[in-house]
């Protein structure tokens, strides 16, 4: 096998918390959030759906939904290819503004957000927050909560609305049963400021994607204010510079993992071919996040061809003894440290743990070279990608009987979703130059202790920019990472439903579980692939044919 050739990062500096860390810290994968919510309404899983009408919703969301006026503020050195992220190899010396006055009018608002990192210090000690909020022109006091524990910390506040601040972050995957009953009673329908042409008079916000938008659609009304998420959110990765030392290259089918995986293990080197990949073996294999309608007739992921076809080759895998004992055993977290260690050389996971890894490696092991591999389907050839949603965080404004308010809380929104490129921007991500950060040779941003210590994702939670690429750190990362992209995004397509809020029956709220317990024990070799037949035919049984006929309802719209 050849070597591979694409050129990779090299060294790395200090870095600063970016506002997509979140995903690669958290180690976030759409695929694992889609097969935790396929078949789950009211679980822990991400994905979770919600919206309590069945006829016309398509149409109900589009009056809601705002225009979409793109912005040409920064030209990137990458294209967006068929709506991958453009990408930015450099900051520009000279940043432009995009709001051209002080948002806000002076008021004053509390806001609850998560965090996955050590809480930073609140407004009152915190330089960043202050300079921000003179930026704004209002203030945001923020209640930072663990991010680990978030979902439990939502359902408690929401039991008590004349206890719920001013403007709360829910990450998708923490968004509460009956949440579509909730949300109307609790939060403002923001459509009457923002559909359509209205959103004009925010420009920022106008220039966040259609789909990140109806994402943001529940119950006949346009309640949340977006994260937009990547077109692709996972990937099949390796360790480039060890299979570079090997003589070995990336696989491109299913049965060459098999027997890449397998030459790479030598447990007398305490070396592993591979992590579980079961989220990988659904992405070589064509398997739809959820539903697939087939001759007319809605169809679940675990009946399809895709789906059984996954799981013999996942038990393939484990029986091969190529995948890391630890993972065996179900230690599945720990798998980035035994990737980054050499411990295993392939593993699936989310887009942003790669940027994410470099950054604890590359100070350390500056030959560290993780990358991932191009998409193929399991017999070689163009695979199937299906997009992820189109939002991974939604903020909602509470009911305000001030309209001069909400327009307020809008325009200081407009602010915090500004593009790369922009003052505003700058600011909300780095803090204040000389104080949080200071630049590079390159003009990029390196954050001092004070920055490292106060600036963190708070407002970025609120609302976000359309996704670019400008992580540029790491030489060649983002030029890696962009035509890596833009080389998978042909291949994208939405399932059904894709982008809608699609609030499952609570009575539906286990029924998917059997199937995750299933695949585990399948893969290990505790049960056989026949024992998917028995399961599917209980799951009918349980509740899967009456919730083929919900979603069934869902298809006119």
């Amino acid at each position: 096998m050849k070597k591979h050739e694409a050129k990779t990062p090299k060294a790395a500096g200090p870095k600063t918390i970016n506002r997509r860390s979140f995903l690669g810290l958290a180690g976030i994968s759409a695929v694992a959030l889609s097969t935790a919510g396929v078949l789950t309404a009211c679980g822990n899983g991400a994905g979770k759906a919600q919206v309590t009408s069945s006829l016309g919703l398509a149409d109900s969301v589009a009056k809601v939904v705002p225009s979409y006026v793109p912005m040409d503020l920064v030209t990137p050195e990458i294209a967006s290819v068929d709506g991958s992220a453009p990408g930015f190899t450099s900051i520009p010396a000279t940043l432009v503004k995009s709001v051209t006055e002080v948002p806000g009018k002076g008021g004053s608002y509390k806001a609850m957000t998560p965090a996955w990192w050590t809480v930073p210090p609140a407004l009152a000690n915190n330089g960043y927050y202050q300079s921000v909020n003179e930026a704004l022109g209002a203030t945001i006091d923020f209640q930072v909560n663990d991010g680990n524990s978030y979902g439990d910390k939502i359902q408690t506040v929401l039991a008590s609305p004349k206890d719920v601040p001013d403007w709360v972050v829910i990450p998708s995957w923490n968004l509460p049963p009956r949440f579509s009953q909730a949300v109307t009673t609790i939060f403002e329908d923001l459509s009457p400021y923002l559909a359509g042409d209205l959103v004009k008079k925010y420009p920022n916000l106008a220039n966040i994607p259609t789909a990140a938008w109806k994402f943001s659609a529940f119950a006949d009304g346009l309640y949340g204010l977006p994260y937009p998420s990547n077109l692709i959110t996972d990937a099949l990765f390796y360790r480039k510079d060890i299979f570079t030392e090997l003589g070995l290259e990336a696989p491109k089918s299913a049965d060459e993992y098999l027997a890449i995986a397998k030459e790479l293990t030598d447990p007398a080197k305490k070396r592993w071919g591979s992590e579980d990949a079961w989220n990988g073996a659904q992405i070589m294999f064509g398997v739809v996040p959820k539903w697939k309608l087939v001759d007319g007739a809605l169809v679940n992921k675990v009946e399809t061809d895709e789906y059984r076809a996954a799981l013999e080759w996942i038990a393939k895998l484990f029986a091969s003894g190529a995948v890391h004992p630890d993972a065996v055993a179900g230690n599945l977290q720990q798998a980035k440290s035994r990737f980054e260690s050499g411990a295993s050389l392939m593993a699936t996971d989310g887009v942003g743990s790669w940027h994410e890894s470099l950054g604890r490696m590359l100070p350390t092991n500056p030959k560290y070279d993780m990358a991932p591999m191009d998409y193929f389907a399991a017999d070689g050839g163009e695979p199937t990608l299906y997009r992820g949603s189109p939002a991974s965080i939604f903020s909602f404004v509470k009911k305000n009987s001030d309209k001069a308010k909400i327009e307020e809380i809008l325009a200081l929104a407009n602010y915090m979703a500004a593009p790369f490129g922009t003052e505003e921007y700058q600011l909300i991500n780095y803090g204040v130059e000389g104080v949080h950060y200071t630049r590079d040779s390159q003009n990029i941003p390196q954050a001092t202790d004070k920055g490292r210590a106060e600036v963190t994702s708070t407002y970025a939670f609120l609302v976000n920019s359309a996704v670019v690429n400008s992580k540029v750190q790491y030489p060649g990362f983002v030029k890696a990472a962009s035509e890596w992209e833009a080389r998978q995004a042909p291949f994208v397509k939405e399932g059904e439903f894709f982008g809608l809020q699609i609030e499952e029956p609570s009575k539906f709220g286990s029924l998917g579980k059997p199937f995750e317990d299933l695949a585990m024990d399948i893969a290990r070799g505790r049960k056989k692939l026949s024992d998917l037949d028995a399961e599917i035919a209980k799951w009918k049984k349980n509740g899967g044919d009456e919730l083929r006929e919900f979603y069934t309802g869902f298809l006119s719209a």
